[in-house]
C-alpha cells in the first residue's frame, strides 16, 4: 500500500514538474543566465527615455559607443564577481575558517565596490552627452519617479495578498 501511496505522490509530482517547466522556459542570454528586455534601447527604458530626452542621432552614437567601450570590462567584472561568489559558498561548504571567509568576503566587497564605481562613471559619461534641457527633464523624471515610489511606499497594506500570490 505504502509503494502505492508513493508511486502516486510521485507520478503527480512528477506531472506538475512537466507542466511546470514549459512556463520557465524563456529566452537564456549568452552566458546561461535569463535575458532581459535587452539594451538600453532595445528594453522598456531605453527606448522611452531617449524618446523623452528628445535625444539627436549623434547622441544616440555617442551614447552607444561608450557603452559598446565599456562592454568588455564590464563583462569581466561580472564574471570576477560570479567567481568570488562561487569560491565564498565553496568555502563556506567546506567549513573553511573565519579567517578565509573575511578573505574571500573582502575580495567579493572590493570586487561590489569596483562595479558601482564603474555605473557612476557610465553615470556621468552619460550625464556629460546631454544638453542642459535635457538634464533638467532627466532631474524631473527623476523626482517623479521618486514621488510615484514614496506614494506606494506610503500605501497601507492590506492583510489579504491583492497581486495574486
Amino acid at each position: 500500500m505504502k509503494n502505492i501511496k508513493l508511486l502516486a505522490v510521485g507520478s503527480l509530482l512528477l506531472g506538475s514538474m512537466a507542466l511546470a517547466v514549459p512556463g520557465f522556459a524563456g529566452d537564456r542570454g549568452e552566458r546561461g543566465g535569463w535575458k532581459h528586455h535587452g539594451g538600453w534601447d532595445e528594453g522598456h527604458g531605453g527606448k522611452r527615455l531617449a524618446h523623452l530626452l528628445d535625444l539627436t542621432d549623434a547622441q544616440k552614437e555617442t551614447l552607444k559607443a561608450q557603452r559598446d567601450a565599456q562592454e568588455d570590462a564590464r563583462d569581466a567584472l561580472k564574471d570576477k564577481i560570479g567567481d568570488a561568489r562561487e569560491a565564498l559558498a565553496t568555502a563556506v561548504d567546506a567549513g573553511a575558517n573565519d579567517a578565509e571567509l573575511a578573505t574571500l568576503t573582502e575580495t567579493l566587497g572590493k570586487l561590489h565596490a569596483e562595479q558601482l564605481l564603474a555605473g557612476a562613471k557610465a553615470h556621468k559619461a552619460f550625464i556629460a552627452v546631454l544638453t542642459d534641457a535635457q538634464k533638467q527633464k532627466l532631474a524631473d523624471l527623476k523626482t517623479k519617479r521618486e514621488a510615484r515610489r514614496n506614494a506606494r511606499d506610503n500605501e497601507p497594506q492590506s492583510s489579504s495578498s491583492t497581486n495574486g500570490v
